[in-house]
């Protein structure tokens, strides 16, 4: 059921679930490309809850559309919180993929999946956790381009707000001087 064709610029919709076993101490995650009827399932090491492997699901799934080159692609996740994450919003505008929450019970498939045993091997887990420690790299990078991009500005308009006091002291200083050249002509005026 794994085959990926090889179009890969059609629309698409990508379902993922995760699924917690051993009282969650191991969680698994799913993927189905309802366009291929295509279906994968992976199993995490040192996840702390359910929404870190939702959140997890959908790193998969924008590598897996990454991987393939595909376009105009929708994921579909049924947890809230991973969806809303900031670095999952994150990744949805710099990649252009739509990431959409949807209710549990349009999501049976990728639920179903996420139970049965893993088809992908660790390497797959392991350059996931790459991917995701690239991704928080470059969002933490972000991050910190805009503070110092802030602090620049703030530096600028505190330049500036400076530069403007020197200027109207000069313009007070120079309108304070012609008053004094006015009252001394008017002065030297009246002496003649």
């Amino acid at each position: 059921m794994n085959n990926i064709p090889k179009s890969k610029k059609s629309r698409r919709l990508i379902y993922v679930d995760a699924s917690g076993i051993e009282n969650n101490k191991i969680f698994k995650i799913s993927l189905y490309d309802k366009d291929n009827n295509a279906t994968f399932t992976l199993q995490l090491d040192e996840i702390k809850n359910n929404s870190e492997a939702e959140q997890y699901a959908i790193f998969y799934a924008i590598l897996y559309v990454k991987k393939y080159n595909y376009f105009e692609c929708h994921i579909l996740c049924d947890n809230q919180s991973a969806v809303n994450s900031k670095i999952i919003q994150f990744l949805s505008k710099e990649y252009a993929i739509g990431i959409s929450w949807i209710p549990r019970e349009a999501n049976v498939i990728a639920d179903k999946i996420a139970k049965l045993e893993p088809t992908l091997k660790e390497t797959e887990w392991n350059l996931l956790k790459v991917f995701v420690e690239l991704v928080k790299n470059q969002c933490h990078n972000a991050k910190y381009t805009q503070v110092e991009q802030n602090k620049e500005i703030s530096a600028l308009k505190d330049k500036i707000e400076k530069q403007q006091t020197t200027i109207e002291l000069r313009n007070n200083k120079i309108s304070n001087q012609a008053k004094q050249i006015n009252a001394l002509r008017t002065t030297k005026e009246k002496v003649k």
